[in-house]
């Protein structure tokens, strides 16, 4: 069941993936092999996620347990791994005692850490293993600064993860829950300042308009009536001289039937002695 982070969130580069505003990723790691039948859907409902968690912890598989709540995340902050390395190294089997996994990229609702939490102090607490619950929100903007945060807490899980829960045995859940409307449009604010501060002077120059060729076409208009169009074309000058050799030709031919001279009596009948003679 173990899978890269990177892979898991593949959709999230996609247009159709981040079309789902209110969502936002949930994983889970154990050194324990947990069956969950959900750990490789691509979107789920959070109240189905709790669920399938609690029936996997039912009979506490391992000593110790790690809650994470991130506040004001989505699935895009973490498709690159660059904003959690120590958590992509977990997620894609760099750990050799970890045996199971869990990525979900978009998570519709939130999960219930309350239930979690309650179901692990109660049933697994009695066993003297470490439990831990931290929240940790992600402000508003820009990209790196997110990043940068998202970084930092990293970090400190990892310190957790080494430091307080026992080795080779614990369980480590991180649940996200989407940007608010004002944080989403905040950290749009950021991005649309970063994309128009982020070409220098002299490009921004260069890529305005260049409005020299209407100031040539402009001036191209002025001038007399001869000089703006064309009225002796190729075209017509080859009409004229197809034009004047038939011309020639049907006034010689006019001239010519014109010219003949015929007296009206080699039209006439014969009727004198000689046409007798003839017969």
């Amino acid at each position: 069941m173990v899978k890269s982070l990177v892979g898991a969130l593949a959709l999230a580069a996609l247009p159709s993936a981040l079309a789902f505003r209110n969502t936002s990723p949930f994983f889970l790691f154990s050194t324990a092999d947990l069956l969950i039948p959900n750990n490789d859907a691509a979107i789920a409902e959070s109240s189905e996620v709790t669920v399938d968690i609690l029936k996997a912890l039912e009979h506490c598989p391992t000593k110790s347990y790690i809650i994470i709540e991130q506040d004001g995340v989505s699935a895009a902050d973490y498709a690159d791994g660059r904003a959690m390395p120590q958590l992509s190294q977990y997620m894609s089997g760099q750990h050799s005692e970890v045996k199971s996994t869990v990525a979900i990229p978009d998570v519709v609702g939130t999960v219930d850490a309350g239930a979690l939490a309650d179901h692990l102090v109660s049933k697994c607490g009695q066993d003297g293993g470490f439990f831990g619950r931290t929240t940790n929100p992600v402000r508003p903007g820009s990209q790196a600064f997110r990043i940068e945060q998202l970084q930092r807490d990293d970090t400190k899980f990892d310190n957790l993860i080494v430091n307080s829960a026992k080795s080779q045995d614990y369980t480590f859940i991180y649940i996200t829950t989407p940007p608010t409307e004002a944080q989403a449009k905040e950290s749009l604010e950021h991005h649309t300042y970063e994309m128009e501060t982020s070409f220098p002077e002299s490009v921004q120059m260069e890529l305005k308009r260049d409005l020299s060729s209407h100031a040539k076409r402009a001036n191209s208009t002025e001038g007399g009536l001869f000089e703006k169009y064309q009225y002796f074309t190729p075209g017509i000058f080859m009409g004229f001289a197809a034009i004047i050799p038939l011309f020639l030709i049907l006034l010689v031919g006019i001239r010519a039937l014109t010219s003949l001279e015929v007296s009206y009596f080699a039209f006439s009948k014969e009727m004198g002695p000689n046409a007798q003679k003839k017969q």
